[in-house]
């Protein structure tokens, strides 16, 4: 079987550069960290000293709630939950069901996917206050912080302006304030100020460009064969009328690779003809291993996709290690 090698140095170097920029991290570690493993994601942020992390499911809060002080839900049920379990208030509808006393407050501010409407703003505060719920943090979230353009920065001036309503609310009802975030890994480096907390995601692993990778996935050879002047794999997509050494590898789709018709270029090799639901076909001869890739920016150059589609959709089924 396949196996995903995770470089605990490399996230650590991540992490310290995001520290630079704002040492208190919300790191992000929804579905199964990005495809990295939670638990393993978790213990090893642990140990570096995240004190806060962002899941998407209570179910996912479950499997790593006593490894952190707070742990916020950004897609939670209605139902109550424990003290150090936060839920994401995705709307006003949302509230008016939730029974968690411990909230963020997310506001839209041009994304439109989801978060509360500052129109609404007042109704929201009379049911805090009549439901008593804790205002831990508040959010939002950027539409094009990838992009060299002017909506990041008029969402920032809006979220500003969210900042002083909140605070001024909290300070009129004697109330605790709660701390701000907004600054996802591609904006960590764009905005004037980041407030409270940043709140990374894929730079935490490697998937935008200055931060280092840390998922390698390899896998294992179970056939070597040559062939001349014929193909191989479903259809014989891939022919050779010379003489060629192939090794068949234990990665297929069903692993989360994207799926291929005509070969793909692996680290080291070049995967050949159609991808298999297990296996894959690549050019020579090798003993043991193939680094499929060991850098996610440069194997999604392969497919019209983005490196967050390839990390996520790896299998949970392959055995994670963490490498020094």
């Amino acid at each position: 079987m396949a196996t995903i090698y995770l470089n605990k140095k490399n996230l650590f170097k991540n992490l310290q550069k995001i520290s630079l920029i704002n040492p208190n991290i919300l790191a992000v570690i929804k579905d199964n960290a990005y495809g990295h493993g939670i638990i393993t994601i978790s213990k090893l942020l642990k140990e570096f000293g995240i004190k806060k992390v962002c899941v998407r499911s209570n179910q996912e809060a479950e499997i790593i709630k006593g490894f952190f002080e707070e742990i916020l839900i950004f897609n939670p049920t209605t139902g109550r939950n424990g003290t150090n379990i936060s839920y994401a208030i995705n709307s006003l509808k949302q509230l008016k069901k939730n029974r968690h006393p411990y909230i963020h407050l997310k506001f839209d501010t041009g994304m439109h996917r989801n978060g509360i409407l500052i129109e609404e703003i007042d109704e929201i505060f009379e049911i805090i206050l009549k439901k008593n719920f804790e205002i831990r943090g508040v959010f939002t979230h950027f539409c094009c912080s990838e992009e060299e353009n002017c909506d990041t920065f008029i969402q920032y001036e809006k979220f500003k302006n969210i900042k002083n309503i909140i605070e001024n609310f909290c300070e009129k009802n004697s109330l605790k304030k709660p701390y701000f975030h907004i600054a996802n890994s591609t904006a960590l480096n764009k905005l004037p100020d980041t407030f409270d907390y940043v709140r990374p995601g894929i730079a935490i692993y490697g998937g935008i460009e200055g931060y280092e990778p840390v998922m390698s996935l390899v896998g294992n050879v179970v056939s070597v064969r040559e062939i001349e002047n014929d193909g191989v794999g479903y259809n014989k997509n891939f022919f050779s009328k010379e003489k060629v050494i192939l090794s068949t590898v234990d990665v297929g789709y069903a692993d989360g690779i994207p799926y291929f018709k005509n070969g793909c270029k692996l680290k080291d090799t070049q995967a050949v003809g159609k991808i298999s639901m297990d296996y894959m076909s690549v050019l020579g001869e090798f003993k043991k291993e193939v680094v499929i890739f060991d850098d996610v920016k440069e194997f999604v150059k392969n497919f019209d996709t983005i490196t967050y589609d390839i990390l996520v959709k790896m299998s949970p089924r392959i055995k994670r290690v963490v490498i020094e």
